[in-house]
């Protein structure tokens, strides 16, 4: 589109922007204002605008986990400026950054029903890597079961969770609401310190495990992992709304592969009308 130009983006554009992301999803808004301060403070990755005579139009995150690891999001075009190619024009510009960063490992999540996000990742080179269900509901009170664990948990819970089938399912991933990240001991750690992660041991045994982040974009606490005998899962699936009213959160979220899981959530009080499919898709390009 003529006049249109690429940048990092600045402070001064955030009311504009805030602006035109206020209704990106009927009912729900966005995010982007909660995690506006933190994007434009980062020092990795790149937070790039478009802009049209000094207009900003559009935003994408390229977000930096580090040791070769990005997460893309957060795409937008304000409405008046659609299908006039901005969109294609920013992915563009992030496959340039890309090349510059040369990243291991390169992936965003859509919803399953957005099949024009998924074919436009498919024409940069994308692939389906790994699907989930994603359930929300209310929390309420009850009984936390289990323990959290600690540092001293670690070498065990990792050896437990890398033998997994939920990470077998998964690509290797941990959810973080509509953020997936590939696990690790260092992301073990960094959930191990913030309390996230609880445990069930019967007769001495490891028999049940459940990582709980919570999703910074929307404060919502998350089922990110969970595995185990089914009389375990169901107990850390109903953890999650238990912890969600400790927390006074107004909702909590629970993500777990397609195959086996679902049935095991839905048995736990989470219904299917409160059922999202997502898709996590992977850049399978050179850079």
């Amino acid at each position: 589109m003529r006049g249109l130009k690429l940048r990092d983006a600045r402070d001064t554009d955030k009311d504009v922007v805030l602006d035109f992301c206020r209704n990106t999803w009927r009912g729900y808004g966005d995010f982007i204002h909660q995690v506006w301060d933190e994007w434009i403070r980062a020092r990795k990755g790149r937070f790039i605008v478009a802009e049209i005579e000094g207009r900003p139009v559009g935003i994408a995150k390229i977000s930096d986990f580090g040791r070769g690891e990005i997460w893309l999001e957060g795409l937008r075009v304000d409405p008046r400026y659609r299908r006039k190619g901005i969109a294609k024009a920013i992915n563009q510009e992030v496959i340039r950054t890309l090349k510059r960063i040369k990243p291991r490992a390169v992936r965003f999540c859509t919803d399953q029903s957005n099949r024009i996000s998924r074919r436009i990742g498919t024409e940069y080179g994308f692939r389906v890597v790994a699907r989930f269900k994603f359930y929300w509901q209310k929390p309420r009170r009850g009984r936390v079961r289990g323990k959290v664990a600690n540092l001293i948990d670690a070498g065990a819970i990792y050896d437990f969770i890398v033998r997994s089938r939920f990470l077998q399912l998964s690509s290797g991933l941990v959810a973080e609401g509509w953020v997936f990240r590939e696990f690790s001991r260092r992301l073990l750690r960094s959930y191990l310190n913030e309390g996230r992660v609880y445990i069930i041991r019967k007769q001495g045994f490891l028999r049940g495990v459940a990582i709980y982040p919570i999703d910074d974009k929307d404060g919502v606490i998350t089922l990110g992992f969970v595995d185990g005998d089914q009389s375990s899962i169901k107990m850390l699936v109903r953890n999650c709304k238990y912890l969600g009213a400790r927390a006074a959160m107004e909702y909590c979220s629970v993500v777990v592969p397609t195959r086996f899981f679902p049935r095991i959530v839905e048995q736990a009080g989470y219904g299917q009308k409160q059922r999202v499919g997502q898709v996590v898709m992977q850049y399978m390009g050179d850079l």
